[in-house]
Order: structure tokens, then C-alpha cells, then sequence
């Protein structure tokens, strides 16, 4: 038998092999595999109303509206996410550091929380105001819930109160330019 045919066979058998392999995690025979999730319901919310966090809010506090009530079954999974498109606001008089923690919660189950973060150590210059655009991303599965009903909701504060009325705002209205950015929020029960 020539090399080339050895070669071809053992690629061969490799491949099969994984094909067998993945066919059997894809109808969920190997332990390990999660395949048994069904989608039982789904919520979702979209709010385009203007929404603001300054920097010298440094305790946690509720964006308004973006919240969504579900009632499940014993057992269930919830799969949250909120996306938003946010404007980060920086006064001429800013300079340093400045942070946001935007938080997705379950009342009474847990949360995920991401942070906005921008530095510039560079001297402020009077009359430059800065406007910067973050997308906001989180997701969340929770554990698995006893029935009843729970709360998503989403949280947000300032890390630090910088020099100046600076800002994170989602579906910002202020300046000559509304940008009219909405934010969402989806909801999924799951049976565990």
C-alpha cells in the first residue's frame, strides 16, 4: 500500500469519525450535551423614550421603563438581553476618567453587569464638548426557577464623579442632533 493511500485513509477515517461524533452531540446522545431546551414564551420590549445617568449618580438607579414582568413554570430557564445603542457625554470641562456599570437583573435571582469606560488625560479645552457612541450589549440564563413571577430589569450608575455634568444616555434627545436610539429588552422562559 503507498503512502499517499495510508495517508487518504486515515484522513478519512478521522473525518468519519467526527461526523459520527457530531451527529450523535447534535441529537443529544453524549452526556454533557444540552439539546433539551424549548421555548415555552417570549417578551420583549422597546422603548425609545430619553433615559440619562450623570456621573454624580453614583448609586445604582432603574432605567426608566426598561423592565418586563414574566410569570413561569416550575423548573424553568429565563434567557434575558438588553441591547442599546448609548451616547457617552463629556463637558468641555472633563478630563480623566470616567465609568458606567449597566446592570441586567433578575429580582431576587442575580444579574450580569458590563461596564462604559473612557480615559483621556489630556487637558480639557473650553468649548469642546465630546460625544461618544457605545453599544451596549449583556445576556443572562438564569438557574433553573421555581413558578411565580419575576422582574427583569435593568440598573446603571457612575463609577466615578468627574470634573463637569457628564452623562450615558440611551435614545438621547438633547443638542441640535436627537439621535432617537431605542433599547430593548428580550425576555425567553425555557423548559430546563
Amino acid at each position: 500500500m503507498s503512502s499517499k493511500s495510508v495517508i487518504g485513509s486515515i484522513i478519512g477515517s478521522v473525518l468519519i469519525t467526527m461526523g459520527i461524533i457530531w451527529g450523535l452531540a447534535f441529537v443529544g446522545f453524549l452526556p454533557g450535551v444540552d439539546t433539551k431546551n424549548t421555548l415555552i414564551q417570549t417578551q420583549y420590549g422597546e422603548w425609545n423614550s430619553p433615559a440619562y445617568v450623570f456621573d454624580y449618580q453614583l448609586t445604582p438607579v432603574k432605567m426608566p421603563e426598561t423592565e418586563i414582568n414574566i410569570t413561569v413554570n416550575a423548573d424553568s430557564r429565563l434567557y434575558v438581553s438588553f441591547s442599546a445603542m448609548a451616547i457617552l457625554s463629556l463637558t468641555d470641562t472633563f478630563v480623566g476618567r470616567q465609568g458606567y456599570n449597566i446592570s441586567l437583573g433578575i429580582e431576587n435571582i442575580g444579574n450580569r453587569t458590563i461596564q462604559a469606560n473612557y480615559y483621556d488625560d489630556t487637558p480639557a479645552v473650553n468649548g469642546l464638548f465630546r460625544q461618544i457612541s457605545l453599544n451596549l450589549y449583556i445576556n443572562y440564563m438564569t438557574p433553573r426557577l421555581l413558578a411565580g413571577t419575576y422582574k427583569v430589569e435593568v440598573y446603571w450608575n457612575s463609577m466615578f464623579d468627574a470634573l463637569g455634568d457628564n452623562s450615558l444616555s440611551v435614545a438621547h434627545s438633547g443638542g441640535f442632533t436627537p439621535f432617537n436610539f431605542t433599547r430593548t429588552l428580550l425576555v425567553q422562559e425555557l423548559s430546563a
